[in-house]
């Protein structure tokens, strides 16, 4: 009879744990549901969602896209002259992607210069690591070519300060303002410079100043120097 007591006492505690551990779970929800942070949560699930899945698609694209390239090549292996434009127009894609072509096409013209009162306060002053920053964050969102002040970035391009007092690319000295022409997809250009915590709220935490413009068709310079390869086979 005693045991049968202490099994009922305990199953009776075992209840009113269960019961209370239901009641907080049920007022987190209730909690979370007022605050409307599961709305936001579910919000940006779905954004992310898509936004990955919109990569995914573009990935999938570019990988049909090379396994064409391949078929390309077996089917004109013995065929001299379809081998000779194959090569020639992955020739012509190759002077793109180096910088060796002027292109156009889509893109934004964005513009940084320093803030209004940087002759006095020197972290209103464009310094070079703005400028990566910003190359950066376009590489990132799927530049296809970028330009800073008419001069072609490239991936030999370096951007250095000279004692604090000007900036040079390319051995050419740029001052400010800094006009970055880059052609892409402007939606996704645009995303990266609006964003919380992006280019332009980095710009502005310091009170310099970025405008930007959406243009339907932007023409870049060729990359004027010459990449030399000195240590890599």
């Amino acid at each position: 009879m005693k045991g049968k007591i202490v099994m009922l006492v305990t199953i009776g505690i075992i209840c009113a744990l269960l019961t209370s551990v239901m009641f907080v779970q049920f007022k987190s929800v209730h909690v979370i549901e007022e605050s409307g942070v599961g709305v936001m949560l579910e919000a940006e699930l779905r954004a992310e969602y898509a936004d990955v899945k919109e990569k995914s698609g573009e990935l999938k694209a570019q990988i049909e896209e090379t396994q064409k390239s391949i078929d390309e090549y077996n089917e004109l292996s013995t065929d001299d002259t379809g081998t000779r434009e194959l090569l020639r127009s992955d020739v012509q894609k190759a002077e793109m992607d180096l910088g060796y072509k002027s292109v156009k096409g889509p893109g934004l013209i964005i513009t940084l210069s320093d803030g209004d009162n940087a002759a006095n306060n020197s972290d209103e002053v464009v310094k070079y690591f703005d400028l990566l920053l910003a190359i950066n964050e376009l590489k990132y969102a799927g530049a296809e070519a970028i330009s800073i002040n008419d001069e072609r970035y490239v991936n030999t391009s370096y951007i250095a300060s000279i004692q604090g007092m000007y900036l040079i690319m390319n051995g050419q000295r740029i001052t400010s303002p800094y006009t970055i022409k880059v052609i892409g997809d402007s939606k996704y250009l645009e995303s990266v410079i609006n964003i919380k915590g992006g280019l332009k709220d980095q710009m502005k935490s310091y009170n310099k100043n970025i405008s930007y413009t959406v243009e339907n068709e932007i023409f870049i310079n060729k990359y004027e120097n010459l990449i030399e390869i000195n240590y890599g086979e």
